[in-house]
């Protein structure tokens, strides 16, 4: 195994299990990844001893704001069938030549399998927008997407005692940007299938302002639901329009996450337009 060493930040604790939503370790869970640069075999090990990692970031907190770099990229196969084996997913060409780690998940059982593809770059990706493109450009070239995703700073759990195959393999950068071109013209052709004619109306003609500065692929997964909400909040079904033709989703993915809102907002407490002008100000829009 290469001496070669990667960036990857990786979290000192080492878990069995899944953290549940809302639990009040999240806060200190966040803060707990540490920037490194790791050999292939030292990354295997942290992963297989249990250890969560993500992208480098800044400021000890994990969020797409305090992005600094990533160096690898991941793909999670959840079919829990023979296809999310790690031989069957060997076979795949490019992940036979491309991929560096495959485990398999802390949701693993033999009855219904389920694994994770990790793919290291020569090369890291500076930009927190180009490596949420790059993770979409991936999945979309396995049919995977999920939303959650896009998150630049989105974590992977370890995985305590896996099963585990490791390779020299290398992911060049100019490969995943040839990707990156395939996916965009795909998006292309797609929305010039379904074109969207969408106009504000005048109550509304400011908050499609905003959102026209915030980067739906280039924001946290949470706070891309955060605008949703705001807006089913502020509009209620009159509002899901406007949050479809910015939301950039997956065939129906705005529509089912809007009918699982309550108008008061999510566990966390309520969320208004407030958010919305608070994320286009991070991206220099300004009221006229």
């Amino acid at each position: 195994m290469t001496d070669t060493t990667y960036r990857v930040a990786v979290s000192t604790w080492a878990l069995d299990h899944k953290l549940a939503p809302g639990a009040p370790e999240w806060a200190a869970f966040n803060a707990s990844f540490v920037c490194q640069d790791l050999t292939p075999f030292d990354f295997a090990r942290a992963i297989y001893d249990g250890h969560p990692f993500t992208t480098w970031h800044a400021n000890n907190w994990r969020t797409s704001a305090n992005y600094v770099c990533g160096q690898h990229l991941g793909l999670d196969f959840d079919a829990g069938d023979q296809t999310s084996t790690l031989p069957a997913l060997l076979d795949n060409p490019f992940i036979h030549r491309h991929a560096n780690i495959l485990y398999t998940t802390p949701s693993h059982t033999p009855e219904a399998p389920r694994s994770r593809v990790v793919f290291l770059l020569d090369t890291p990706i500076m930009q927190a927008t180009n490596y949420a493109l790059a993770a979409a450009s991936l999945l979309w070239l396995f049919g995977t997407a999920d939303r959650q995703c896009k998150d630049p700073v989105r974590f992977f759990y370890g995985s305590l005692r896996c099963d585990m195959e490791m390779f020299d393999n290398v992911l060049p950068l100019a490969t995943v940007k040839h990707i990156i071109t395939q996916y965009q013209a795909s998006g292309r052709r797609e929305l010039r299938r379904q074109v969207r004619t969408y106009t504000a109306t005048t109550a509304q003609t400011e908050v499609a302002d905003a959102l026209k500065r915030i980067p739906a692929w280039g924001i946290d997964y949470d706070e891309w639901v955060s605008v949703l909400m705001a807006l089913h909040r502020e509009y209620g079904d009159a509002g899901l329009a406007l949050a479809e033709q910015w939301a950039d989703g997956q065939p129906n993915e705005v529509q089912r996450k809007w009918k699982s809102f309550r108008s008061n907002g999510n566990t966390t407490g309520a969320v208004g337009l407030g958010t919305v002008f608070a994320l286009a100000q991070r991206f220099g829009w300004a009221r006229a």
